[in-house]
């Protein structure tokens, strides 16, 4: 039995009790200095482990828990469980360590696009984790997993539990632009349009009762029957404002002579009260309330 004790060649002797000997060489070669890096990493993440005697290579009991890059020495956490990772040496040398893959979170859930100057609320379900936003001036996060949008950008927000290892699940929130205000008068007659308008182009525009008044992709609206409706305009991300619109009843029909001789006067009369009167021209016919 040989034992190597440093680095060399030694020739072993065999020798009979007559004098007679056998002899070979046996090499001895180094081991690898040792392996370094973290030894517990949770699933879907990745570390790098090293070994100060360069020109070996890795491998993995384990696969199916932990894959190693056979020369780059980065571990991918798989699934839990445990594997011994090998560094082999050229010469058949070689040095172990035990990488623990710990189980992360579950996936974050629920809507991660929002609007500036509003909430959203993402869940996850592994209890006992904590919430945290990577951009807060962007999209802060409250212990309960409420998101609130508050510039327009992006954050990524984790939640992050934490038992041999600190593992997290991530998302990406993104806040988006609300419209302007819409513009335009907030009264139409039933049968009559208006036009709406918004600073903001590439929305979407509808009314929430199109009995009363409907509402056309340019922002023309048609009253249809008299009261009030809401005319909305949503940008893609979900974003609105909306408008409150008033339809009015048109008058009844103006009755009476629709001739009169100049000088003289003609009296002119409406089914609909509290309207006032008016003329097209003083010059021509005046109108009296």
């Amino acid at each position: 039995i040989v034992t190597g004790i440093s680095a060399g060649t030694v020739m072993i002797t065999y020798s009979t009790g007559t004098g007679c000997n056998a002899t070979t060489t046996v090499t001895v070669n180094t081991l690898p200095m040792g392996i370094t890096g973290a030894t517990n990493i949770c699933t879907g993440s990745t570390t790098t482990l090293s070994d100060g005697m360069g020109g070996g290579s890795w491998s993995s009991s384990n696969p199916a828990v932990a894959t190693i890059g056979s020369i780059t020495g980065i571990v991918t956490g798989i699934a839990p469980g445990s594997a011994i990772i090998t560094y082999t040496l050229g010469t058949g040398c070689s040095t172990t360590i035990i990488v623990f893959v710990n189980p992360g979170p579950a996936a974050i859930t629920g809507i991660n696009s929002i609007c500036i100057g509003s909430a959203t609320t993402l869940y996850d379900a592994t209890t006992g984790g904590t919430w945290s936003s990577s951009n807060p001036a962007i999209g802060s996060v409250d212990a309960g997993g409420v998101v609130y949008g508050n510039a327009l950008g992006t954050a990524t927000i984790s939640y992050t539990v934490t038992s041999a290892t600190t593992c997290a699940a991530t998302t990406t929130v993104t806040v988006n632009p609300l419209p302007g205000p819409i513009t335009g008068s907030a009264n139409v007659c039933q049968g009559s349009t208006i036009t709406l308008s918004d600073a903001a182009t590439g929305g979407i525009w509808s009314s929430s009762n199109t009995t009363i008044a409907t509402v056309s992709p340019g922002g023309l609206v048609t009253g249809i029957s008299p009261g009030p409706v809401t005319i909305t305009y949503m940008l893609g991300a979900g974003c609105s404002a909306g408008t409150t619109l008033i339809v009015n009843p048109v008058p009844s029909p103006v009755s009476g002579p629709n001739t009169v001789c100049a000088t003289q006067s003609i009296t002119l009369f409406d089914a609909t009260p509290g309207g006032t009167w008016s003329s097209s021209s003083l010059t021509i016919g005046t109108v009296d309330p």
